[in-house]
């Protein structure tokens, strides 16, 4: 059994260590996760893949507390964090064969051609992978020429982006916002802040993020790396935003109970499996937020599809 330090255990509980480190610290632990995820290998039903996230989902949240409650007790901590540290291996892993298997589904090897890469770079990017906002009138003629569409999101999911954002989206969301200090958490490479400060004039969205992707994702400077517990309670924000909160996260649930909180929204999937702690959603809907799913806004994400979600929380008797 490993031994870890006080100060160890709490920059793993902060998600302050990468998973990629935890990997080569802890081999042996993550020899105890592939041997579970094996089962992969011959049942890739997604009920099977949804229950393994769950269950070490569940588990880490059970230790987590536990550590907390024991004031960092030593033999508490040897108990508990190898749960917390599996299941962060079981999700990074699961997110590796998720990519491989929609590279495997596409295409040998994962590419696109000459003709849909010139029509999506024009259409999708500013210049190599930064996105700009997108015209629905563009969209809706060049999209229809692209060849090879499902090549598109397995490509750019390997470098942290799920989904383009149109320029109506972003006006709407602009005007949901209105002039009130707004927060975006777990922002990759601050994208949608940066679009949405550019179509206000007196655009305030912050955006944070705690780093932990730095696998996938290239963090611009002005993404101040904070993680969400942090970046809420430093900057007290009116509206917070979030796109593509990961599964079952654990900082979500720190929004609702901040209580500057005016407006929450959030841009992902209605699958619990894919995006979002919808656990924490139907807790903040019975408490002291209404939730409400926008379908116009929905049907504003590209590239479309029946699956996207805008989920819009407001706290009750705000009047906004």
């Amino acid at each position: 059994m490993a031994y870890f330090s006080k100060r160890e255990a709490q920059q793993i509980l902060a998600n302050e260590i990468h998973v990629e480190s935890l990997l080569q610290r802890y081999p042996e632990y993550k020899d105890e996760v592939l041997k579970e995820l094996a089962l992969l290998k011959s049942n890739q039903e997604g009920k099977l893949v949804d229950a393994i996230i769950a269950k070490y989902t569940s588990n880490a949240k059970l230790a987590s507390t536990k550590i907390h409650k024991s004031g960092m007790n030593e033999k508490t901590i040897e108990t508990f964090l190898p749960v917390i540290i599996k299941s962060r291996f079981a999700i990074y892993l699961l997110e590796q064969v998720a990519i491989a298997a929609a590279a495997e589904n596409t295409a040998k090897p994962l590419k696109l051609n000459l003709w849909d890469g010139a029509i999506l770079q024009r259409l999708l990017f500013q210049q190599d992978l930064q996105r700009k906002p997108v015209s629905l009138r563009a969209f809706k003629l060049w999209w229809r020429l692209v060849r090879h569409k499902n090549r598109l999101m397995p490509l750019v999911n390997q470098k942290g982006i799920y989904c383009f954002y149109s320029k109506p989206l972003i006006q709407e969301l602009s005007s949901l916002i209105g002039g009130r200090k707004c927060l975006e958490i777990a922002a990759g490479d601050g994208t949608l802040s940066k679009f949405l400060n550019e179509s206000r004039v007196d655009g305030n969205c912050i955006a944070t993020d705690d780093y932990s992707w730095q696998h996938y994702i290239s963090y611009p400077d002005f993404v101040e790396k904070a993680d969400a517990k942090t970046a809420l309670r430093k900057y007290s924000p009116e509206v917070v935003i979030c796109s593509w909160p990961v599964a079952k996260n654990t900082y979500e649930k720190h929004v609702f109970k901040t209580s500057s909180v005016q407006l929450y929204i959030v841009i992902g999937t209605k699958n619990p499996a894919v995006t979002g702690d919808f656990e924490a959603y139907q807790n903040a809907d019975n408490e002291e937020f209404t939730m409400e799913y926008n379908e116009r806004l929905s049907s504003l994400i590209l590239p479309p599809s029946e699956d996207h979600a805008v989920y819009i929380f407001r706290r009750k008797g705000d009047g906004r």
